[in-house]
């Protein structure tokens, strides 16, 4: 309580002694003739090349120039209408085609090391021995060291068939290790995980809407079928999108043949469509479905969350999605340059739009969702919110993990220690295949192990308290109390005390309930990738996952929230 209260003294003090005025900023926006045509703009741009190739001091990359002309002239615009180029051009041909060349494995920065995360089944990675908690150190003959994720993801990517070497160093067994791959077809798994519990409840994990989603979420939901599915929930958190197409798909197993699942409005008369559901759906349409949404879920998983809503198909749960209900299409300029424009907008089948206004001044995208009188209503009469995203039918609140807890995944310590501690450790194996949990005895090397790890993460009130500090020495504070002069200056043993007591709370992290719980579940998960697959990892992260067990919880016995959700008439 004294350590609270002098800390409250210290916020005034620096609060009363350190206000900052914010500067305003005014855009001042150029102001053109409307005498003038498009054709005078355009050989004034022609002119400025010209006179930039004679003039400029020195010589000029004119297609570097051009380019960021192109860049420019995109800018007053949406933020996905650009120009796509290497790297981002090859992040949407991947969506297209569901596979690339390479060897199967998925790579993170671990401590600036690039670390082998997981391993894809039947890959030339996993045929050939490559473990998870492996550091590449060399590919072919450039050196990892200082590359980004991305530089070293292209080094090992490549034409198929084609050879690339990897010189590895495994720290569990401390041998330096040279692998030789054939690179082959990686096909992506955007569908990496679906399980069904003792009570029918089926979970159906999409990470993104790639060639192959549609096809995969189909051949999952047939194998829940054959295992007695009686309700499903379909995971869309921190899915940003991709194909329509393997949206509209997947919803086509879903709603009753003939239901509206999207409306298109464009400028051209080929922009503006209809897609309806055109077969008879996999599951039965008494099938209880839960979709799980967070602010990271944006576009297709909008389309899906919020189509499902609009049908009263299912029960969205979560937080407000991402708000991205824009149309692009690929316009390719060359075999390297692809230009993405935004050509119409996305209604769902309510009619509401899932864009939201946050970039455009003029209100060129509100449609109507400025007005007051705006209201959509679903299927059964319930009335949807429009723009901004999807809100959802249950809000949630995420698992929330402490600072200590938060450092542990950031610097990957759970994956450090399981790969070291797995190999010499093999009948934790034997032991989780009985019974998914860690003993006792693993979390206590564990503990040992973070001691000897130089953590930095903050606890709770410590980045308040540092910037309080920061005012205070930075002005020098002093109080005068009668006759005694009070001075909080940076040697203030007020200060050291308020600081021995956070590395106190620090040293006591490991101990508390709440991160105890989550640190047997990291070891879980990171145990569970290494001894069995990934999918494994994704079945045992659920178990502390409040939303997948909120999702539960309505799906359970006789589905009375699930129902007071869906009829409105029960209202």
């Amino acid at each position: 309580m004294i350590i609270f209260r002098i800390i409250l003294t210290l916020f005034f003090l620096s609060f009363g002694f350190n206000q900052e005025q914010q500067n305003k900023k005014i855009k001042n926006k150029p102001i053109f003739s409307n005498s003038e045509s498009t054709q005078d703009y355009l050989d004034l741009l022609e002119k400025s090349l010209d006179l930039l190739r004679v003039n400029y001091v020195d010589s000029i990359n004119e297609s570097e120039v051009i380019l960021s002309g192109i860049k420019g002239m995109l800018k007053p615009l949406d933020p996905y209408t650009k120009l796509l180029m290497d790297q981002s051009k090859e992040s949407f041909d991947l969506l297209k085609t569901g596979k690339y060349g390479g060897i199967g494995v998925q790579i993170g920065l671990r401590r600036d090391t690039l670390t082998v995360l997981s391993i894809y089944e039947n890959s030339p990675a996993y045929s050939e021995g490559l473990n998870v908690g492996d550091n590449i150190m060399m590919v072919d003959s450039v050196s990892t060291k200082g590359l980004s994720l991305k530089e070293s993801s292209a080094l090992i990517k490549g034409e198929i068939d084609s050879i690339v070497t990897l010189d590895v160093y495994r720290s569990s067994t401390k041998e330096n290790i040279k692998f030789e791959f054939k690179r082959s077809n990686i096909k992506i798994e955007h569908v990496p995980y679906w399980g069904v519990n003792t009570d029918g409840i089926g979970y159906i994990r999409i990470t993104r809407f790639s060639k192959n989603s549609a096809k995969d979420f189909k051949n999952g939901l047939k194998e829940l079928n054959e295992k007695g599915l009686k309700s499903l929930i379909i995971d869309l958190r921190s899915n940003s999108g991709g194909l329509l197409s393997s949206a509209i798909n997947i919803l086509d197993n879903l709603t009753a043949r003939g239901d509206t699942l999207l409306i298109q409005k464009g400028k051209t008369n080929r922009a503006n469509k209809v897609w309806t559901s055109r077969r008879s759906p996999i599951l039965s349409m008494d099938t209880p479905i839960v979709v799980l949404i967070n602010r990271k879920s944006a576009s297709a998983s909008e389309i899906v969350a919020g189509t499902i809503q609009d049908l009263d198909r299912g029960v969205v749960i979560g937080q407000k999605s991402f708000g991205k209900g824009l149309v692009q299409h690929l316009y390719d300029l060359n075999d390297t340059t692809t230009l993405k424009v935004t050509t119409a907008k996305f209604y769902l089948p309510s009619g509401r739009l899932i864009q939201k206004q946050d970039y455009l001044d003029n209100g060129f995208l509100t449609d109507g969702l400025d007005k007051r009188d705006s209201v959509f209503v679903t299927k059964n009469g319930r009335v949807v919110k429009g723009g901004g995203g999807i809100t959802p039918d249950l809000n949630t609140i995420p698992n929330q993990y402490s600072g200590f807890v938060n450092a542990l995944w950031k610097d990957k310590v759970f994956l450090t220690f399981a790969s070291d501690y797995a190999p010499k450790n093999l009948w934790l194996k034997d032991k989780l295949e009985k019974n998914l949990s860690i003993p006792n005895r693993v979390v206590r090397s564990f503990k040992e192990f973070v001691t000897e790890y130089s953590l930095i993460f903050n606890v709770y009130g410590e980045v308040d308290f540092g910037k309080i500090k920061e005012k205070i020495e930075r002005n020098s504070i002093s109080i005068n109390k009668g006759s005694n002069n009070v001075s909080f200056s940076s040697s203030n043993s007020v200060l050291m005390e308020i600081d021995n007591y956070f590395n106190k709370i620090k040293q006591l992290q490991f101990g508390l309930h709440d991160n105890q719980k989550q640190i047997k579940n990291g070891l879980l998960r990171e145990f569970c990738r290494i001894f069995f697959n990934d999918k494994k990892r994704i079945e045992v992260s659920l178990i502390n996952d409040v939303e997948y067990n909120k999702a539960i919880s309505i799906l359970s016995g006789k589905l009375k929230e699930y129902n007071d959700i869906i009829d409105v008439n029960k209202k």
